[in-house]
């Protein structure tokens, strides 16, 4: 039998026998053995800088996994958000169009995107799209015509719906694209890097610390800022998850895989919105991870183009040498048009006005904001993130029956935001409560204190009491180690530090 023949037979019957990728994935309209499957993950509000060291590099001992990532990648250290808001920064990275006012993330509002690319060259595709709707139903099964609402999504099922999508990552005679938008890093601020939840329920202990009630105090923004720290520990966690996942396939050699995300997060304090890309915010607000890991690339690289989220769409066409079919507003990360690019521009959120900053002085006032975060929270071990903020920081680590103590009791009337989750810590459960929050009545109004708590005597964290915007009650609120908490009963108290580092207690679990 001619060699031709059997060649085309031997395409016809592995078509035939070839297992669904998903079960939502659609019949390929032209299966090919031989194209490299296509991975895309976006994550959300994600400053990319937050993962880096002293030096500059990727924080291999807190984020492991991004760092393994970049050791396979290319990595655009200068990649940035071409828009501050999900519903357009996620349709804009699949579509790569510029976005415009009134628009919503649909398909009809969106009518190609690289859906219709791999569609036609032959993939299937599962999609899981957490504030879109871009895939159709007949490219994507079970797809919806209308983007679901971004809130109920963030309140509940976020993991569980990340390792659904994850579980669909099978090998297969034809090539996939699998795309993925997660909300994490994304409050609420719930997850430790173990994946345990720090609370059962997504609503925080105190409602309104980490919303614009609380955004005036700065010891809370550092409070909330090291929570989200700890739910990129956790991100980095899923990340690993997937890797591992197309490693056990044997797909992650030759597939094309980008990370990236939508959008940064401006950890100030004193503003009403941490959420609009301004002059005085774009430094971390912009910044983005962007990762392209090219078929068959063994080894790491460094790039430092400004590439835009815009530019991802480009990017994946221009390294599977595939044709976009229509013209779009981005170009590929790898071109000469990005590494001429020196500035950094987008549109402000109510399409107003650009706000647009030179490359190198982005660069300069990036390398404040890292500065700051690594005084506050160190990199490293873990342990450095619990002992670089709030006052009388020497008290971290010490045991509680070395200090001194003030005699008797405080007058102030304090109390643990359900107290009881310390009385039966179960790790099995899920839930470790590593986050301490109280209240203090009694005190003089408006006054705020120095704090320490201690989890089975020893010092874990110190702090400032703070007040949120129109409530007259002073707070408290702490991070401790997830390992400072025991299995079954532990013994927390909260103490006021006075002259001389003196202990008053304040309240006990």
């Amino acid at each position: 039998m001619p060699r031709i023949i059997i060649a085309i037979l031997a395409a016809a019957v592995a078509v035939a026998l070839a297992p669904s990728c998903s079960g939502r994935a659609a019949q390929p309209t032209n299966p090919s053995a031989s194209k490299p499957h296509a991975v895309l993950l976006v994550l959300d509000e994600f400053p990319g800088d937050s993962l880096l060291d002293e030096h500059g590099q990727i924080d291999a001992v807190r984020y492991p996994n991004f760092a393994a990532l970049a050791g396979d990648s290319v990595w655009f250290r200068n990649g940035y958000s071409s828009y501050d808001s999900t519903t357009k920064a996620v349709p804009l990275i699949l579509d790569g169009m510029r976005p415009r006012p009134g628009t919503a993330a649909n398909r009809a509002e969106h009518p190609r995107s690289v859906f219709d690319m791999f569609k036609r060259e032959g993939y299937g595709i599962v999609a899981s799209e957490e504030g879109s709707a871009l895939c159709p139903p007949s490219m994507c099964r079970g797809a919806r015509a209308k983007a679901p609402a971004i809130i109920p999504n963030l309140m509940r099922g976020r993991p569980q719906r990340f390792e659904r999508w994850v579980r669909s990552v099978r090998a297969g005679p034809r090539p996939t694209f699998w795309m993925k938008h997660v909300l994490l890093p994304h409050g609420p601020y719930l997850y430790l890097p173990s994946g345990a939840q720090t609370r059962p329920r997504p609503r925080d202990l105190l409602p309104g610390m980490s919303t614009t009630p609380g955004f005036h105090d700065e010891f809370l923004t550092r409070h909330n800022e090291q929570r989200y720290l700890l739910q990129l520990g956790y991100a980095d966690r899923l990340l690993g998850r997937l890797v591992h996942r197309l490693h056990q396939q044997g797909i992650y050699d030759d597939a094309l895989i980008v990370v990236t995300a939508d959008h940064g997060y401006a950890w100030e304090s004193g503003v009403q919105t941490r959420r609009s890309v301004n002059a005085s915010n774009v430094e971390e607000l912009t910044p983005i991870p962007f990762f392209v890991k090219r078929p068959g690339q063994e080894r790491g690289t460094v790039n430092d183009a400004y590439v835009r989220t815009l530019d991802v769409a480009s990017t994946m066409a221009g390294v599977l040498g595939y044709d976009l079919g229509y013209r779009d507003d981005g170009v590929s990360a790898f071109g000469a048009q990005a590494r001429r690019r020196r500035r950094v521009s987008l549109t402000v959120r109510d399409f107003s006005s650009v706000v647009s900053i030179s490359g190198r002085r982005w660069q300069a006032l990036r390398r404040k904001v890292i500065r700051r975060r690594l005084r506050d929270f160190g990199s490293g071990e873990l342990a450095t993130l619990f002992a670089g903020i709030g006052p009388n920081r020497s008290l971290v680590g010490r045991a509680t029956d070395s200090l001194a103590r003030v005699a008797g009791g405080s007058r102030a009337r304090s109390s643990i935001v359900q107290d009881q989750r310390f009385a039966h810590v179960r790790r099995a459960s899920g839930v470790v409560p590593a986050q301490i929050a109280g209240d203090l009545r009694g005190g003089r109004a408006g006054a705020k204190r120095d704090l320490a708590v201690a989890v089975n005597g020893r010092v874990e964290a110190v702090g400032r009491s703070f007040y949120l915007a129109g409530d007259a009650i002073e707070h408290f609120a702490f991070n401790v180690p997830e390992a400072a908490l025991r299995e079954g009963r532990n013994k927390v108290e909260v103490f006021e530090v006075v002259a001389g580092e003196r202990l008053l207690l304040l309240a006990r679990s």
